[in-house]
């Protein structure tokens, strides 16, 4: 996969001139009459700390299946009323930092009884939820919405739509507890490798055995989402939101263990604890003498066993993926390329810091419509490759440049071009000039076919 390629057909799509006719979508080997998506909240396109109808429109799938159908109904997801469940967070100041929920209600499922969903991903699912889980287990768990207590776990409803196509990214959860609860406690925030892979293939299996093609994706370094980078381990000056230098050298916040060390991170629910001087080494202003908490911490040693386990797992996904000859997304090379490098499109660089950096959104831990078109464009990628297809990338456009996902809350963003700034910007993208001066489209090429390789 080349990352020009990747960025030169970014905004092709919807930049071809209004009215233009299109051909049906070219999906080679791979069938899309039934698409089915197994996850969790990753693929069930949750955002900003809610399952919320605003992002789920968007989800990585649903953008997958409009590319590779051309069409915009058909696709069946669980959608939940504005503000979602929970309740989408907001930007409500910088300085304190705080983020909090839109409000105190809830959404509801707006189809409950309509057709079975073909996006059947579960929010905070686990590998072993996909075979064992029919209801919810508390009042904030959403298994309920989605699975509709039917009695049928999600691999049996996903199942049974009979798919000719499946996505599956699944596994986040079964180490992200850890690293955001800042404790790594085995069969509780980290799940044995030994059930992963059972777990793991028994899914694969199944939906082999129902005679889907399938694309597979792996688990991000659940390490480097801001959740865990954004706080730093230093004290900072709330008024200039710089660390603060005693003899020209930066002051380590008190943990549990002591002066936090290089490797150790400060997760952003920390934030509390800090407001109310916890974590201040003595002859800081405002410091209580009590240390950050265990779960407002996370070690290097605990970051040192969340990797390797990420990698353990990861080891067994590409190795199921090449078993089942499925299409594979390497999602943790992917978002480790973008939080060192960030993602340049035209002159703008989109990064994973907090708040500002327009991939990640409000929570910490999941993407922004920008951050989930750009995956389902991954996904893209590595479905035209396996299946021998020709599917059009989704155009990044009116997630950077309209109101349908800017930054976390899904604004416009008021960025203006003249005339002839825009068309730069497209032709330095790889956009055709003739759709960048909208011209008649040059004759087709003829479809390629051939084995699927």
């Amino acid at each position: 996969m080349h990352r020009r390629k990747i960025l030169a057909g970014l905004l092709l799509a919807l930049l071809i001139p209004a009215g233009a006719a299109f051909a049906q979508p070219d999906t080679g080997n791979a069938d899309f009459t039934r698409y089915v998506a197994f996850g969790d909240s990753l693929t069930a396109g949750f955002s900003s700390g809610s399952l919320n109808q605003k992002f789920q429109v968007n989800s990585y799938p649903a953008l997958i299946y409009r590319q590779a159908t051309g069409r915009t109904t058909g696709f069946e997801q669980p959608l939940i009323s504005e503000p979602g469940q929970a309740p989408v967070l907001q930007l409500v100041s910088l300085r304190p930092l705080v983020i909090r929920p839109v409000s105190n209600q809830g959404g509801s499922l707006i189809n409950p009884l309509g057709p079975r969903y073909n996006n059947i991903a579960v929010p905070g699912a686990k590998v072993g939820d996909v075979l064992r889980k029919t209801m919810s287990t508390s009042a904030t768990d959403p298994t309920d919405l989605v699975l509709r207590r039917l009695g049928f776990t999600q691999l049996q409803q996903g199942l049974s739509l009979q798919p000719t196509f499946a996505t599956l990214w699944i596994g986040n959860n079964d180490v992200l507890a850890a690293a955001t609860s800042g404790r790594v406690i085995e069969g509780v925030t980290i799940t044995p490798v030994a059930q992963f892979e059972a777990d793991y293939r028994a899914i694969a299996a199944a939906i082999a055995q129902s005679g889907a093609e399938m694309a597979i994706a792996n688990i991000p370094n659940v390490t480097s989402i801001p959740f865990v980078t954004t706080v730093p381990r230093f004290v900072v000056n709330p008024q200039t939101n710089q660390p603060v230098l005693i003899n020209g050298q930066p002051v380590p916040l008190i943990g549990p263990n002591g002066p936090l060390q290089q490797g150790d991170f400060v997760l952003l629910t920390a934030s509390g604890e800090l407001a109310l001087g916890n974590g201040l080494p003595p002859g800081i202003p405002g410091a209580s003498g009590v240390p950050l908490s265990d779960a407002a911490v996370l070690s290097a040693a605990e970051v040192a066993t969340i990797q390797s386990r990420v990698q353990a797992y990861n080891n067994i996904i590409r190795a199921v993926a090449n078993e089942r000859n499925a299409a594979f997304v390497d999602a943790n090379a992917l978002l480790d390329d973008l939080a060192s490098n960030g993602l340049h499109i035209g002159g703008i660089t989109f990064t994973s810091a907090f708040l500002t950096g327009g991939i990640f959104s409000y929570d910490g831990v999941h993407p922004t419509p920008l951050g989930y078109a750009y995956i389902a464009n991954q996904f893209i990628e590595a479905i035209n490759d396996k299946y021998n297809a020709e599917i059009p990338l989704v155009n990044l456009a009116p997630f950077i440049f309209g109101k349908t996902g800017n930054a976390a809350a899904g604004e416009n963003t008021s960025l203006l071009f003249t005339k002839e700034a825009g068309r730069n910007l497209q032709l330095s993208l790889g956009v055709p000039k003739w759709v960048v001066d909208q011209q008649p489209a040059p004759a087709p090429r003829r479809p390629r076919r051939g084995n699927r390789g």
